[in-house]
């Protein structure tokens, strides 16, 4: 980066003349380096924040809608507001370098896997606790790490490791906060589809990176080719469900735009942009701080538990995403 042009923004011309390019160059450049944001990093924390208020979203949709028209609605509405962005004429180039066989295919996978994922995490809401449920689709960095190493033989850090324990361990603390009752009365149907869902979680975010190191994706166009697979499945899902999807209260469309607008449109697009950068064990361990933020939301709104052992997995796990990414390379 040149950072005399930095410089040349933000000091006037005046005092900017008795500066030398040459020293700017070689000496201002080393000390502003070090405090530049990383901005990849600045986005999975936003990103967090976002997809935390999801499962309080569902939630309240799933009072009088079915699982799969809530997901439906979510993806479909994320398509619906880009689309505009298509008058942009370097947003329409941007697309067309997109459009080739080659990139559509991971398009239709990625959109494939994360249909699923929505599918059967917003379904698992049904039958247990937000914590609970929450907790056991995020535990997708498992799956992410152990499908890396099968499929493409990835590496992992020691220190990943470790922060990967230390998530796993608040998981666990998080866990115990939850009635046991919530937690294993309906472990067929509420713990099994968020395990699912997390599996399928795990393959969209190895697949996102695959492409995004790959080829040079933008960010925008990801989201909208993914996201529009992704509609387009969960349609077909509906109609093997017999449920119609343009039939629900219109009371729910807020909900309906909350998690399309929060956590779909800023907070897994962030992760699509992180993924660029960063490895998708970095990525989806971050994910785990949605576990923390969806039982202190689930606390406020909801009413659920949020005892100490709560508390003291959200120090867990944000300990194990510090490791994890200041040891990312």
């Amino acid at each position: 980066m040149d950072y005399y042009i930095l410089l040349k923004f933000y000091l006037p011309e005046k005092l900017l003349v008795f500066i030398p390019y040459d020293r700017t160059m070689k000496e201002i450049s080393h000390s502003t380096a070090k405090i530049l944001i990383r901005y990849e990093y600045l986005a999975l924390i936003i990103a967090t924040i976002a997809v935390s208020g999801a499962s309080i979203f569902i939630r309240y949709a799933l009072i009088s809608s079915a699982p799969i028209i809530i997901a439906f609605w979510r993806l479909c509405l994320v398509v619906i507001l880009l689309t505009p962005l298509l008058f942009f004429s370097d947003i329409r180039k941007q697309f067309r370098s997109v459009s080739t066989f080659n990139h559509m295919k991971y398009f239709v996978l990625a959109g494939f896997f994360l249909s699923l994922h929505f599918f059967s995490w917003i379904q698992s809401l049904e039958y247990t606790s937000v914590a609970a449920s929450v907790i056991v689709v995020n535990s997708s960095p498992l799956w992410v790490v152990f499908l890396s190493y099968v499929l493409f033989r990835e590496t992992i850090t020691p220190y990943q490791v470790i922060g990967l324990i230390l998530c796993f361990i608040g998981i666990f603390l998080i866990g115990l906060g939850a009635s046991p009752d919530q937690m294993f009365e309906s472990f067929q149907e509420g713990v099994v589809l968020a395990l699912f869902g997390a599996l399928m979680v795990a393959c969209y975010f190895i697949i996102g990176k695959r492409m995004r190191s790959r080829f040079e994706v933008s960010n925008i166009s990801y989201t909208y080719f993914v996201n529009a697979f992704c509609t387009i499945f969960l349609f077909l899902y509906s109609i093997g469900l017999s449920e119609k999807v343009w039939v629900f209260p219109l009371s729910n469309m807020i909900w309906f735009l909350a998690l399309a607008i929060g956590p779909s449109l800023l907070g897994h697009a962030l992760y699509t942009y992180s993924m660029k950068k960063l490895s998708a064990q970095v990525v989806s361990l971050t994910v785990l701080g949605e576990a923390a933020g969806a039982s202190v939301l689930g606390f406020i709104f909801l009413s659920e538990n949020l005892p100490i052992s709560t508390i003291f997995g959200g120090v867990f796990i944000g300990v194990g995403i510090i490791l994890a990414v200041l040891t990312e390379n």
